[in-house]
């Protein structure tokens, strides 16, 4: 397997999964698994801080790996298949709404907070 159809393998099985967490008839502990999933990567605090070299973006590597396989453990093998049934066929993987403008929204003032917090902190003990 090639690097290009190992990052296709991956997106598949990433816009399987988002499919899978959008259904109604997904139980609401994947649902939950996911929002925390993604809680996690975009919050700006972390079990092992990034400065630690290779540990600390270790940490989040290990945390999304083990939720993406809890929640294929969550989500029932036959819905499981059927989204991805759906995905291979070329459907349009996401609808367009107003969920993608918001998620950047909000990822922007995560981070103008974290950074607004580390200049106040960094001003304060100068």
């Amino acid at each position: 397997m090639s690097l290009r159809d190992g990052a296709r393998r991956i997106r598949a099985d990433v816009v399987t999964l988002v499919r899978a967490v959008r259904d109604p008839h997904t139980p609401r502990t994947a649902k939950a698994l996911a929002v925390l999933i993604v809680l996690y990567v975009a919050s700006p605090f972390d079990l092992v801080p990034d400065w630690h070299a290779v540990i600390g973006l270790a940490d989040d590597l290990v945390v999304v790996v083990a939720g993406l396989a809890g929640l294929h453990r969550l989500i029932p093998p036959e819905q499981l298949a059927d989204h991805r049934a759906r995905v291979e066929a070329g459907r349009p993987p996401l609808p367009r709404g107003r969920a993608r403008p918001l998620a950047g929204a909000v990822m922007w003032l995560v981070a103008l907070t974290a950074l607004a917090w580390w200049g106040f902190g960094w001003i304060a003990g100068a």
